[in-house]
């Protein structure tokens, strides 16, 4: 419907923004102390659109001028849309685009500080531990970052007048995740003729690294299986539904490591080493649990191997056995926001106690019939 009064249209800036990242770093720039906005802090390389641009021509232009690195389209994924208002009373919203790059091919000595007049500065950032960043990042960028590593694809950001422009470790934030549907991953469901899995009994509540109180039975266990590349295991069934390895606790099971232990070898012919706990859910309605709540613990394990493939006895067929990231291996199973941070607690885990890399690939591959061998 058009409005009678042309002036009342909303119009809103855009802006973009660039992650590049190596090794779990993102590279930020300090911009200068003339900077008319957030002097002194440190941001990601970023721009308005000019004239008849759109958003992927300017990301590649803000990156060359910015840091040297030249970037085409099909190196540029799209990480989070986000409508933003600053703090200043005269700040009007704007909508940032948030870009990484997945990587600079054939660019010795760069990225650099293209732009020494604008910004004084250029570090790489440990992306798990941003609150280190000395002097303070912009507060935009750092919710932007926020929302990006909690898989939020869309958000806002309106800060109150007069809050820092600077984000500061430990305050309230003003970003807020917005609910979106799953899109991105259906060519790729359809290219491997998998579906996401449904979550039934909710609500279940995630509780990362918690031990499961005495009084809550555990009736289910599941892992997050680490190959030695950081990808991790996903099953597909004989209707094509996405899970992970694991399943019921038996009474011949020792625990629930045994659980996972036996289901991975019966479902998927996996072979564990280390395991390390990462929570449990909180089955608050025990569906397929005789209807009395239970926990449902989730532990992250190194794959030793994968046998050739093989009838399930449990359920009589053969799971189809994909690697890939945990970030998109949640987006595949489409769990939502709640397995996207299950998928990531795992990772962390999977890092700093079995030694596994940070992998935030965005393929997919299929183990082949015969195993695979990952000693």
């Amino acid at each position: 419907m058009e409005t009678t009064n042309p002036d009342a249209r909303f119009l809103t800036a855009v802006d973009v923004h660039v992650l590049l990242v190596d090794e779990g770093r993102v590279l930020l720039l300090r911009r200068g102390p003339d900077s008319e906005y957030g002097a002194g802090l440190w941001t990601l390389p970023s721009g308005h659109l000019e004239a008849d641009e759109d958003v992927v021509t300017a990301a590649i232009r803000e990156a060359r001028e910015e840091t040297g690195v030249v970037l085409t389209p099909e190196l540029l994924r799209c990480e989070l849309v986000m409508q933003h208002q600053g703090p200043r009373t005269e700040a009007k919203a704007r909508t940032g685009w948030f870009f990484r790059a997945l990587g600079w091919p054939g660019q010795p000595g760069r990225p650099h500080n293209a732009e020494p007049h604008k910004h004084d500065g250029l570090l790489w950032a440990d992306l798990d531990d941003l609150d280190a960043v000395p002097d303070g990042i912009v507060g935009y960028v750092r919710a932007g970052l926020d929302a990006i590593a909690a898989g939020v694809p869309y958000a806002l950001h309106f800060q109150a007048p007069g809050t820092p422009v600077a984000h500061v470790p430990g305050a309230a934030s003003a970003l807020r995740p917005l609910p979106s549907a799953d899109h991105h991953n259906v060519p790729l469901r359809a290219r491997f003729g998998v579906r996401e899995w449904v979550r039934v009994g909710l609500p279940w509540t995630w509780h990362p690294g918690a031990a499961v109180p005495e009084e809550l039975p555990v009736r289910q266990s599941w892992g997050w299986l680490f190959a030695p590349d950081g990808r991790v295991l996903v099953l597909a069934g004989a209707n094509g539904v996405l899970n992970l390895p694991g399943g019921t606790v038996e009474p011949e099971d020792a625990d629930a490591t045994a659980t996972l232990v036996r289901e991975a070898q019966e479902e998927a012919g996996a072979v564990l080493a280390e395991t390390a706990p990462i929570g449990y859910l909180h089955d608050h309605e025990g569906l397929l649990y005789g209807r009395t709540p239970a926990a449902r613990l989730r532990t992250a394990a190194v794959l030793r191997s994968l046998g050739p493939a093989a009838v399930d006895p449990a359920t009589g067929f053969t799971w189809r056995r994909l690697l890939t990231s945990p970030r998109m291996a949640a987006g595949l199973m489409g769990g939502g926001p709640e397995m996207a941070a299950e998928a990531l607690a795992a990772q962390q885990i999977a890092h700093e106690q079995l030694g596994v890399p940070l992998n935030d690939t965005w393929t997919v591959e299929e183990a082949p019939d015969k195993g695979v061998d990952f000693a």
